[in-house]
């Protein structure tokens, strides 16, 4: 990690913190409902299921029952631990997180890609820097919407979920506040609004003119554009990490109190994504919305 990007990320979530905070209480409010079968699979699973309605609260408790459960399956070896974790894995990305497009191979390499090398209590690996030592990972973008849902449920207290939502809504603040720092790549999304604007390159485009970066000339290749437009990202291998720094700055600008945890920073964007943070960006550019 070098200490650009670091610096980066300290802008970033500085602009961050103060996007979201005068919306902290705006979390009361946010709800990611369990479906019946999601609520049977749990059960199945040995996971206490209480409210239902995928509150905030709800959605922390049924992390930690995760976690708890996956802690315990670890410890175990051979087919049994396996197959657990499997079942763990694909009920976190297919079943509660709605990506059932996930084969039955691809939750099992990440069941076990992140985990099989970590020492017996997982509770040891505090960092992503710590579990890109002990697993070897090397976080790759693709499938980051799934994976890093994955990890959110085993550490609820470090890792995050990063999807379509979370990188729109941090370039769209990106973009509205001028951030001196790199964007964010964006996944693949299912939000039909959201998929329309691209904020991935408002966001970069706003980074290169702030920093005087002059667009190759009409003339030349397009593929110096893209070079070009590729160096106002942070790189795929880099991306998880940046976002974890970004979103841990912003947490600690926020957290005056102790009142807002890491995961509740990352649920109150993802809360807003397709609510405020889509109007603020629609003013921003100079389309007023009702």
């Amino acid at each position: 990690m070098t200490q650009s990007m670091q610096d980066e990320a300290h802008r970033f979530g500085d602009a961050l913190a103060a996007y979201l905070k005068p919306h902290r209480h705006a979390l009361k409010d946010y709800a990611w409902p369990m479906s019946a079968k999601a609520r049977t699979t749990a059960r199945a699973l040995g996971l206490a299921v209480g409210d239902t309605d995928g509150g905030a609260l709800a959605t922390q408790q049924l992390r930690q029952a995760v976690a708890q459960r996956v802690r315990e399956i670890h410890r175990l070896s051979g087919p049994e631990r396996d197959a657990g974790m499997e079942a763990l894995c694909g009920f976190v990305i297919r079943v509660w997180g709605g990506l059932a497009s996930n084969r039955d191979e691809t939750i099992a390499a990440y069941s076990s890609f992140f985990l099989d090398a970590c020492p017996p209590d997982l509770s040891d690996i505090a960092s992503a820097m710590q579990l890109r030592s002990h697993a070897r990972c090397d976080f790759p973008f693709k499938g980051i919407s799934s994976w890093s849902k994955w990890l959110n449920f085993v550490w609820n207290d470090w890792a995050l979920i990063y999807d379509a939502r979370i990188a729109f809504a941090l370039n769209a603040i990106h973009f509205r506040e001028g951030v001196d720092a790199r964007a964010f790549r964006v996944p693949e999304g299912r939000d039909a609004l959201l998929s329309k604007i691209d904020t991935q390159s408002l966001a970069g485009l706003r980074y290169l003119k702030r920093r005087g970066e002059q667009a190759p000339g009409l003339d030349s290749h397009n593929r110096d554009l893209v070079r070009w437009m590729e160096s106002a990202l942070m790189p795929e291998e880099k991306t998880y990490e940046y976002y974890l720094l970004v979103m841990q700055r912003a947490r600690e600008v926020l957290d005056q109190d102790g009142a807002c945890s890491l995961v509740d920073t990352e649920m109150l964007l993802f809360y807003l994504s397709n609510r405020e943070v889509v109007r603020d960006l629609l003013d921003t550019v100079g389309t007023a919305v009702a």
